[in-house]
């Protein structure tokens, strides 16, 4: 029996173009656990419904009970926990990742042609706003209890 697949929610989901990728981002309550989710797919042009399913290359799950990510999540997925007693805050962790890991995890997640032809100065710029749609998304959260 195939595990049960978490697709991002496209309603719920804010979709960030970076040079060759696409990071989605979105808040979510899975289970007995809930927080941030960063999604990292291969951008095929407009081929929305076909990257949410086919194309994820990272998944960061920032939440609040048991944080983790994944690499090649729609190819054969594998889970890391995230162990916030040596990594910090999940959040922060994964946005300085993007930074300054993500070609290194492309290529570990299999995606190493991507991770070739990345756009620096495009990941760049995407990230203040990948940032800034996590603080948005957790104040509304608050808000709403």
């Amino acid at each position: 029996m195939e595990p049960v697949r978490n697709y991002a929610d496209p309603a719920k989901t804010v979709f960030i173009p970076a040079g060759g990728l696409l990071f989605g981002i979105e808040y979510r309550r899975l289970q007995n656990d809930r927080g941030l989710c960063i999604h990292v797919y291969r951008d095929r042009d407009g081929a929305r419904e076909a990257v949410l399913r086919d194309e994820e290359v990272l998944r960061f799950d920032c939440f609040e009970r048991a944080p983790h990510y994944h690499y090649a999540w729609s190819a054969n997925d594998q889970y890391v926990p995230f162990d916030p007693a040596a990594d910090g805050d999940p959040l922060q962790w994964t946005l300085e990742r993007l930074h300054k890991r993500l070609p290194v995890m492309l290529i570990r997640a299999g995606a190493a042609d991507l991770a070739s032809t990345l756009d620096q100065r495009e990941i760049e710029a995407a990230l203040p706003k990948l940032a800034g749609w996590a603080e948005a998304m957790l104040v509304q959260e608050r808000q709403q209890g």
